[in-house]
Parts: structure tokens; sequence; C-alpha cells
């Protein structure tokens, strides 16, 4: 069984970036009736007008019916977080994004990518411009490796909770024999596992592609609202560094960021 998702946090600094992400982070409680949870992080160089926040937060509250529980830390931003998502046991970590240009400007650099890598739950960016936008359908990448098909558990999750169905995007930039067994097996083990749930899906296998690429235009071909992936997975597996980085900086759509070993694997032998 997959981890029943109770408690939601979201990563907070009053940009529009954060606000679309809070405004995700309250339809993703809504649908799963749990708690919501907001983080507010200092810098440690230059601090923000905290009233003004807590104010904002108030009157979402008060627009939403949903009662918001605030954390205000200082330091730096993805240790902050993290650690925040931690103490409170969250199930469900959301952070805004500018999509092209990474994270919000107030928490420069790479912040997003690090809180995904880190975080002990998984992780939605959620680009600016993804405000009206609904989390279907779902693109499911899958490599070859063991891990990459361990984020079928919550990316079945949040297609029940959204009625969303999931895209399976087998694909690799090697086109070897043994490379396009592996896939084609994976390819079938997903399908039944979303079958078994009744979850709708649909499946395609490419090889010899550039990888971040070809995820990009497919979420672009199929109107993606959600892309799942791993944050990484053996040396072999491509979910790492560089391609994990090109999703979270410049997909479209919210990107589902999951570490390995935090994930529930499909069937027990997956």
């Amino acid at each position: 069984m997959e981890k029943e998702i109770t408690k939601i946090l979201v990563a907070f600094d009053h940009s529009s970036a954060a606000s679309v992400a809070l405004h995700k982070g309250v339809d993703v409680a809504r649908r799963f009736r749990a708690e919501l949870h907001v983080v507010f992080v200092d810098g440690e160089e230059k601090k923000a007008d905290y009233d003004s926040i807590l104010k904002f937060l108030e009157d979402e509250s008060g627009r939403s019916g949903l009662k918001i529980e605030m954390h205000h830390r200082r330091g730096k931003a993805f240790r902050e977080i993290t650690q925040c998502e931690k103490e409170i046991g969250a199930d469900m970590l959301l952070v805004g994004t500018h999509g092209t240009e990474g994270f919000v400007p107030f928490w420069l650099g790479s912040t997003a990518f690090r809180v995904a890598s880190t975080s002990n739950c998984p992780v939605i960016t959620v680009p600016e411009a993804s405000r009206d936008q609904a989390c279907t359908p779902i693109l499911m990448p899958i490599d070859s490796t063991v891990e990459s098909r361990q984020k079928l558990g919550h990316t079945a999750m949040i297609a029940k909770a959204f009625n969303s169905s999931v895209h399976i995007l087998c694909l690799s930039k090697d086109q070897d024999a043994e490379t396009q067994h592996h896939l084609a097996i994976y390819e079938q083990q997903a399908i039944e596992f979303f079958a078994s749930r009744q979850v709708r899906h649909s499946s395609e296998v490419v090889f010899g592609v550039n990888v971040a690429q070809t995820i990009l235009e497919t979420a672009k071909k199929i109107q993606a609202g959600l892309i799942s992936m791993m944050t990484e997975t053996e040396p072999a597996g491509f979910f790492m560094g560089s391609v994990a980085q090109q999703l979270i900086n410049h997909a479209p759509v919210p990107v589902m960021a999951i570490r390995p070993k935090h994930v529930m694997v499909a069937g027990g032998g997956l």
C-alpha cells in the first residue's frame, strides 16, 4: 500500500510563483482531505515582511475554508524547507518555480532541485504559468533501471485523486537489445499496475533519443498537467543531475519528483 497523504507542506515566499504553489496545495489538500502547512524562510541576509505574508495566508485560509498552519524559519532556504518537512512529517511538499529560470527570485539557484533531492516525501515543483492547469493527464517516464518504476504508486494515487489518465513513456538514449527487452517488460508491468488500480493509461516506447528533450516534447504533445519522475537512479540511469534539473527548471507544467527509497515498489518486486 502507498502511504496515505494526510499532511501537505507548501514552501512560500510571497512571490507570484509561490502563490501559484499555494493555490495548488489548497487543491491537493482538499482532494486528499489533508492538513495544509506553509513554511516561510527568511534569508540569512534579507528579511521579508512576515506580517504581510501572515495576513495573505489568513486571507487565503478564509477564502479556501482550510486551516493553514504557518511555520516561520530563518536560514538557508532548502535546508529549512526540508528540515520543516521532516519535523512535521509531511507526505507531500510543493514549491513554486519560474519554469525556465529555476526557483523563485527570493530563493535563488538550485533550491528547488536541492529540496527535491533531499526531501523525505514527493516534491511537486509548480511553474508560475501553471496556475489554471489541472494535474491531468500525467506523463510518467520510465527508464531501464529498477528505481525508475518506484514512482508508480504515487503516480497512481495522484491520478485517482485528480481523475487523471497516465501516459507511460518508456525511453532510453540507448538502442541495444538488452535495453529494449527491459523496457518492454517494464512497460507491461506498468500497464498491469495501473489496470489493477483502474487508472486510465496509455503507453509508448522510444529508443535512441535525447531523454530530457523527449520528455518535454511529449509533455507538450499530450498537454500533460503533471510529470512524474525520480530524482535519481543507478549511475546507468538518466534521471540524475542534469536531466532532473532540466525537467524541474524547464518543464512548463508541475513536476512531481520522488526519491527512490521513499516509494513503495509496485508489486513488491519492482
